[in-house]
């Protein structure tokens, strides 16, 4: 089946969704008022500090501080040594939004030696680039290694090397690109992006022109801006999506706005006339994402519990620590041998683990609790199964290994808000626990703030308002109260059900 990019605009939202052979493999969000702060470069002010952790805090213009490591500090003045030309510079391109290119070992190394208080004030201002969304109590990621991308290439004017994509295998194609980017005029780094495969040195050149260009009208504004101030930010997820998307792994790019489909064929237009080619406007009446099934599969996507097409099950847990995976065989028994039994659900748990990884943009540390395998190769076979999985994902991904209890542990990077965090927010009963407290704690509980009115307030009538469970649970709890509540104060309380009240509540009057 077909690969597609979908596209669908309503009320100051847009969502993309990646179809590979028919399945939902990515979905992207964006709403007007809150567009994605990664990539945007801003002028800020540092707020303080802190030697501890040799770090700093800095005022970006939101609502909490920007976190800054003295790995991703560099001052103007200051240089970066480039690193061997012999050694392959990793690259992140394929996971870029916004700007956030992959230069991590030029960080790593640069400058070295000085501690961030010897090199850094509070009220110090610095041109510096979000790299990560701020997440719970977080805030945002800040580095001063800025990154612009292109169609085909990531601009860092501060890393001094030219480099390849990692995810662009063939040797010839590898040697051809590395000539083409080393020779490219001007000043700064250049990292050939996965869509460059197979482009003109012509395509190449005039790309780095607007990016040199770009830095430039970037700076200018940095030098006349006063912090904190937003001096660039890239393009809206739309055309973002454009820019990165290869025409080679697409067949169609489906709208359901005539403002999309006009913008998109402009812009493709100017970078990719076979890709714009593959552009068409939904023709509707049902919705886009009904039609092909994309609302559903997000529905889907918000639960915990995935069933999969053996019967096994995958219950899916996010906490602000890590994320766990619990795989079971479900309702799936196998036939004679339990160990293939096991096998096939953890293989084909595999497959389901990486397509949810991507779809949910589940990220930090990942924990997946696979079914106890006793056979050495079985381990060994699920482990090469999940790493060909994962090399779908643009997020970088770590897997860090598979224990004898069936624990494994990997890593995917986070620059971002997952699915989960965009469309819904903490259930206001449970405060997003998941879990409310039972009408026979509620009951107890209501007992001895009976106990304490009482006490307060003298011998008039006393009132408890709940829910119908609590109150039925009440009412059981009051016969067996012993100490609690003396027996005078249950003379004189009334019970009263509210169905409008939440079943984690209660109230206690006196009149």
């Amino acid at each position: 089946m077909a690969n597609e990019l979908l596209f669908s605009r309503l009320g100051g939202r847009t969502v993309t969704a990646l179809r590979e052979s028919g399945v939902t493999a990515e979905i992207r969000i964006e709403d007007d008022a809150t567009a994605l702060a990664v990539g945007r470069v801003i002028k800020a002010r540092v707020s303080k500090v802190l030697p501890g952790i040799q770090s700093a805090f800095l005022d970006v213009g939101q609502n909490r501080d920007a976190f800054l490591h003295v790995a991703d500090l560099l001052l103007p003045g200051e240089s970066v040594e480039p690193t061997d030309p012999a050694v392959e510079v990793e690259s992140e391109d394929d996971e870029i939004e916004g700007g956030n290119g992959g230069f991590r070992r030029v960080r790593r190394n640069a400058p070295p030696g000085r501690p961030i208080e010897s090199r850094l004030k509070a009220g110090r201002e610095l041109l510096v680039q979000i790299v990560r969304e701020g997440f719970g109590a977080k805030g945002p990621r800040v580095t001063c290694f800025v990154t612009l991308p292109g169609r085909y290439l990531v601009y860092a004017p501060l890393a001094p090397f030219r480099a390849v994509s990692r995810r662009i295998a063939d040797p010839v194609e590898r040697e051809r690109l590395r000539a083409i980017v080393t020779s490219l005029p001007g000043g700064g780094g250049f990292i050939v992006r996965t869509v460059g495969e197979g482009a003109s040195a012509q395509a190449f050149a005039a790309d780095a022109e607007k990016l040199i260009a770009t830095w430039r009208r970037l700076s200018q504004r940095a030098a006349e801006a006063v912090a904190p101030a937003v001096v660039h930010s890239d393009l809206d997820l739309f055309l973002r999506t454009l820019r990165d998307a290869s025409a080679s792994a697409l067949d169609r790019i489906i709208v359901d706005d005539d403002a999309m489909l006009a913008a998109g064929t402009e812009f493709l237009r100017e970078i990719d006339e076979p890709l714009l080619a593959r552009l068409s406007r939904h023709p509707g009446p049902e919705s886009l994402f009904d039609a092909t099934g994309v609302t559903e599969e997000v529905d889907r996507a918000l639960r915990p519990r995935v069933w999969l097409r053996s019967g096994g099950t995958l219950v899916i847990q996010q906490t602000e620590a890590l994320v766990s995976i619990d795989v079971n065989t479900g309702k799936y028994l196998g036939a004679h041998h339990p160990e293939e039994t096991v096998l096939k659900t953890n293989l084909e748990a595999v497959a389901e683990i990486a397509r949810q990884l991507r779809l949910r943009d589940l990220a930090g540390i990942i924990v997946v609790d696979f079914i106890d395998m006793d056979r050495p190769e079985h381990r060994a076979q699920v482990l090469t199964a999940l790493e060909a999985a994962l090399r779908r994902d643009r997020a970088r991904t770590k897997i860090v290994g598979l224990s004898d209890l069936g624990l494994l542990q990997l890593t995917r990077k986070r620059t971002r808000a997952g699915l989960e965090a965009v469309l819904t927010r903490p259930c206001p009963a449970c405060s997003g626990s998941g879990r409310l407290k039972s009408p026979e704690t509620l009951a107890l509980e209501a007992l001895v703030e009976v106990r304490r009115v009482a006490g307060a307030f003298g011998d008039g009538p006393l009132t408890v308002t709940a829910h119908p469970d609590v109150t039925r649970a009440l009412r059981l709890a009051i016969q067996v109260a012993g100490p609690i509540v003396d027996r005078s104060v249950i003379g004189r309380l009334s019970i009263r059900e509210d169905l409008s009240l939440s079943a984690d509540r209660f109230e206690v009057s006196a009149l």
